[in-house]
């Protein structure tokens, strides 16, 4: 194979990595949390908090995209907080969020203390996911879904906030 060819290969391949790579920031404190709904302000979100080795999330994961791709024109944002083990961060997690068409920022809990996270967003919570929070376009948490969502259930809930 000729020099030229060997490059052009390189090329393609650090391409294809960079076009496919997924943003995965850390939240490691409520700080984190509060700085990124401060950025929301006069949106509607809709925040999915889930992990790749749970069934019912994964599950539910398309329609959550779909509802997004659905609806960001009407100024909706879609987070996901993923609650994976931190050795498939780098791996399982990103070549999920690659294989959904995920192309925005996702973000992964780095809490050091799971009642951290837990309390943040509901103290009634015990943790479960899925589990879905919508909020206002005033920032204020409306409504809250635990278990698998189905495209019409988000669909019907957040067209009750819109």
């Amino acid at each position: 194979m000729s020099i030229k060819k060997s490059v052009a290969i390189c090329i393609l391949f650090l391409l294809s990595s960079i076009i496919y790579s997924q943003e995965v920031k850390d939240l490691k404190t409520p700080e984190d949390l509060d700085s990124l709904f401060a950025s929301l302000k006069g949106k509607t979100a809709i925040v999915n908090i889930w992990a790749t080795w749970c069934a019912p999330c994964v599950k539910e994961f398309p329609d959550l995209v779909k509802l997004y791709n659905n609806y960001k024109e009407k100024g909706v944002e879609l987070i996901f907080i993923s609650v994976d083990f931190a050795e498939d961060k780098e791996t399982t997690l990103k070549k999920f969020l690659a294989n959904q068409g995920v192309d925005f920022v996702t973000y992964y809990n780095e809490f050091s203390k799971p009642e951290e996270i837990i309390n943040y967003f509901d103290k009634s919570w015990g943790g479960e996911i899925p589990t879905t929070y919508i909020y206002n376009r005033e920032g204020r948490q409306v409504k809250k879904i635990t278990g698998t969502g189905s495209y019409e259930k988000f669909e019907r809930e957040l067209n009750e906030v819109l």
